[in-house]
């Protein structure tokens, strides 16, 4: 199914499943919850179908896509689920394999929606993708039974990560292995810093930098390939 025929066919699919997971007086809430316009309570008891149809006809592709990420978490629907992973770019698609191999869930929910959001929301995206990385530290810290604390940030995670993996630099002889290494931690360390200055995890002030879409694709992809890296290491570790 082509691109388009895949956002066509979440238009279609959003209004039936909004209307029959939800009552009339929630579909309002549950609409602006997915990025859609406001209405009233009398116009979705009219018929909850047309109420997100109309507004599902004013988004832009990226605009249906994050909308149907965000339901997707709300919602089970085998379909959607199907259609949001072929939407997604072989590179992409590689990822969500690896993360669904995750025990927890939630780390591959949030990689979808990272996904979604990054056009839509980058600011969102960017927090999301740095959260999904603190997910995948404290999961394969988790497992390897890593004791850390919740006031632990994202470099403190990811370093002991690596020293349980043995990714820390300073403990591999040759230099290429250091200098790769080495980027990594300075990946993690970026992608937090990142998130600080872009993300939407603190109040912008009027000075404040706006992120782009590229900014997000850029924290997005990083996050992604870090996560299925310490995966893949963490499951080597196993065998």
């Amino acid at each position: 199914m082509s691109t388009s025929n895949r956002i066509a066919r979440m238009r279609q699919l959003l209004p039936s499943l909004i209307a029959d997971g939800y009552k009339s007086y929630e579909v309002p809430g549950v609409c602006e919850r997915l990025g859609l316009e406001s209405g009233t309570e009398g116009e979705a008891f009219n018929s909850k179908r047309q109420y997100v149809h109309k507004r599902l006809s004013k988004l832009s592709a990226a605009q249906v896509r994050a909308a149907a990420a965000e339901l997707a978490i709300d919602i089970d629907s085998a379909e959607l689920e199907k259609l949001l992973r072929e939407d997604a770019s072989p590179s992409h698609a590689s990822i969500s394999d690896t993360l669904k191999r995750l025990d927890a869930q939630v780390v591959h929910t949030r990689w979808e929606l990272a996904l979604q959001r990054r056009s839509s929301d980058p600011a969102g995206a960017i927090t999301l993708a740095r959260t999904l990385l603190e997910d995948v530290c404290k999961w394969v810290l988790s497992e390897s039974a890593v004791s850390y604390s919740d006031r632990d940030d994202l470099p403190q995670l990811y370093r002991k990560v690596a020293a349980t993996l043995n990714l820390a630099p300073d403990i591999h002889t040759e230099e290429i292995f250091k200098r790769i290494l080495g980027s990594c931690q300075s990946v993690v360390e970026s992608l937090a810093s990142l998130r600080n200055k872009l993300g939407d995890a603190h109040s912008s002030g009027p000075l404040k930098a706006r992120p782009a879409a590229r900014h997000a694709e850029l924290a997005v992809n990083l996050s992604g390939a870090m996560a299925t890296f310490l995966v893949a290491t963490w499951e080597t570790t196993r065998s």
